[in-house]
Parts: structure tokens; C-alpha cells; sequence
């Protein structure tokens, strides 16, 4: 079998690369179904990532007493098969036309395909989990999942809340995004043994704080580029319209002088022009919304060094450090206002 080419962002991990090879070969042993359309629909995904949680399994084992073994390979597939299948999921939801810039599954092959592909990539990852045989690791992805239902549900709560809160708001994201990143981390120091479990808090905590990071710089960028998206006619500003209101819209809304107009257009729901979104856009780049939001990732970044010392690993932190340099800093933050 040839060997599966890795995304760029591993090239200064040359470590990785064996490891995260075998991550695709186990991930592509494991959900062949034997539908051609829903074999090709996963595919198409499954091409387009980049890898992260897996990644990040594999350089945690690096705590343990063998590092990139066999487990943290199989428990690194399973993982990358569930994020897959929740954005496949994501996208039925919010009725999202594309996923890392091409056309989603849920748009391309239909929503019934759709389902299936995301609910096969489930058992994908269960058969995994069971092949690597570790019921510490079966725990933990049981509270993931729970943990990841309850940030979708406590989501569709919280559609088209103009009132709700900031932290309502990273409750929602700590379930969505940062459960998975915690189980990554987690999978990894689990994988072997020689982890104490103090230090396995430490890396609970590490990855929850990269993940609630991850998302909250993902909410600046995709704000701050609706106008440049438009102008190229490509889709922008569909949480706006479907009633998902992140970090810079919560933190508009709590501004008392733009609070009543960003009321009213929002109510348009599903209704906003693109003329009204570009002004949603600027109203809330005239407020401290993204000066806020640019200063709590700041806060974050600062925490995440923090936690990245208390680990004992030398070159593991540097390793670590690397990676969240290069997750963290996806675009130059030139915009942000003073």
C-alpha cells in the first residue's frame, strides 16, 4: 500500500510522520463500507484535514513509558474518525454548503448520505476503541461524547439568543470543540503507562484550554473575513443567519450603544442581505468586540504556557509549544482595533 501524503503543517515533525501514516492507514482500514457513495463521500472529507487530534495523541505519548506505540496510532484514528463524523453531522445541522473549502457531504451527496456516512464513521471509531483495548481509554471517550452532545444541545438552546452570555457561550464551545481536543490529549498519556494522575489533570486541562483557543481564534477570523468572502462571492456570515452568535457578536451585544440596532438586524434571522451582514460587520468591528476577544486570547495563550511548563518532558514541550505557535498564530491578527 502506498503511503498516504501528510498535510504541510507536519513537516517540521519529522517524528510524526510514520506514526501519522499508519493514523490514515488504520483510518482507511476501518470504514470502508462496501456503498461506493458513501465510501466516496467519507473520502472526500477524510482527505481534507489536517490531522491535529491525531497529532496531538501521538505526541502525548510521548509522556508515557512507549512512545508512538501501537495504541496511541489506533486511538489516534479513532479520534480523527469522530471529529469527522461530527462535522459531517455539524453540517446536516446547520444545512453548511461547504467544508474545508469544497462542497460538504450533506451538500454534495444529500442529507440522507449524509447521515450515513457520519453514523458509519461512528462505528469506525467504536471498532477502533475496541481494538485498542484499553478501558481507560473507553471511559474517557464516553465522557467526550456526552460531553460533546451537551455543547451541540446546549447550541440549538441557545439559536437566535440575543440575551444569552459569554459564558453560556464557552460552555457550548467547551463541549463542541475543546471535548475533542482533551480527548486527544488524553488518549495519548493514556496510551501506555508511566502517567501519574496528577499529571494526566495537567494534560486534561492543557487540552481543553488549546481547544476552547482553537475556537475562539477561529471565531475572530471568520468574523473578520465575512466582507473579503463576499466580495469573492463565496458564502459568509451563515451562524449570523442561522442564529449561532459567537464570540464577537455576544461581545457587540453587550455594547449599550450598538446593543438595540444589532438587536434588530439579527431578528432578520435567515432574512439578512448581504448589505445588512457587511454592516453587522462593521458595526461590530467599531465596538471593542474584537479588541476583547483578540485580549482573551491573549489570556488563553498565556494559560496554555502555563500548563505547557508543568510538564516534564523537555522536548516535548518544545514540541508542543511549536504546535500551538502554528494553530494559534493561522493569521496575523492585523486588524484588530486598539
Amino acid at each position: 500500500m502506498a503511503m498516504p501524503s501528510l498535510p504541510k503543517i507536519w513537516d517540521t515533525f519529522p517524528e510524526l510522520n510514520p506514526p501519522l501514516q499508519n493514523v490514515l492507514i488504520e483510518m482507511s482500514e476501518s470504514w470502508r463500507i462496501g456503498f461506493s457513495e458513501i465510501d466516496n463521500a467519507i473520502r472526500s472529507q477524510a482527505s481534507a484535514g489536517k490531522l491535529v487530534r491525531p497529532a496531538l495523541t501521538l505526541l502525548f505519548s510521548e509522556l508515557t513509558d512507549a512512545p508512538y506505540n501501537q495504541k496511541a496510532i489506533v486511538l489516534g484514528a479513532s479520534i480523527e474518525l469522530l471529529h469527522l463524523a461530527t462535522l459531517i453531522h455539524d453540517d446536516i445541522i446547520d444545512e453548511s454548503k461547504l467544508r474545508r473549502g469544497q462542497d460538504s457531504i450533506q451538500a454534495h451527496f444529500g442529507k440522507d448520505t449524509a447521515v450515513y456516512a457520519g453514523d458509519y464513521l461512528l462505528t469506525g471509531m467504536l471498532s477502533l476503541l475496541n481494538d485498542a483495548d484499553n478501558i481507560q481509554a473507553n471511559k474517557l471517550a464516553l465522557e467526550s461524547l456526552r460531553n460533546i452532545l451537551f455543547g451541540e444541545l446546549t447550541q440549538k438552546h441557545n439559536r437566535y439568543l440575543t440575551d444569552t452570555s459569554f459564558d453560556n457561550y464557552l460552555t457550548q464551545i467547551t463541549g463542541k470543540t475543546a471535548a475533542l481536543f482533551k480527548l486527544s490529549v488524553l488518549f495519548g498519556a493514556t496510551s501506555s503507562d508511566g502517567v501519574s494522575s496528577q499529571l494526566l489533570d495537567v494534560v486534561g486541562k492543557l487540552g481543553e484550554n488549546l481547544g476552547i483557543a482553537f475556537q475562539l481564534l477561529d471565531d475572530y477570523l471568520d468574523f473578520e473575513s465575512i466582507t473579503e468572502q463576499l466580495s469573492l462571492g463565496k458564502p459568509a456570515g451563515q451562524d449570523i443567519r442561522n442564529g449561532i452568535y459567537t464570540a464577537p457578536i455576544l461581545f457587540a451585544l453587550e455594547n449599550p450603544d450598538i446593543n438595540a440596532e444589532l438587536k434588530e438586524l439579527l431578528a432578520l434571522r435567515d432574512g439578512i442581505t448581504d448589505d445588512q451582514l457587511v454592516h453587522i460587520h462593521n458595526v461590530v468591528l467599531e465596538s471593542d468586540a474584537m479588541s476583547r476577544l483578540n485580549s482573551l486570547l491573549a489570556e488563553y495563550s498565556q494559560e496554555l504556557d502555563d500548563l505547557l511548563n508543568k510538564l516534564p518532558n523537555n522536548a516535548l514541550r518544545q514540541k508542543l509549544s511549536h504546535l500551538a505557535t502554528l494553530l494559534l498564530n493561522r493569521k496575523k491578527l492585523a486588524k484588530k482595533k486598539p
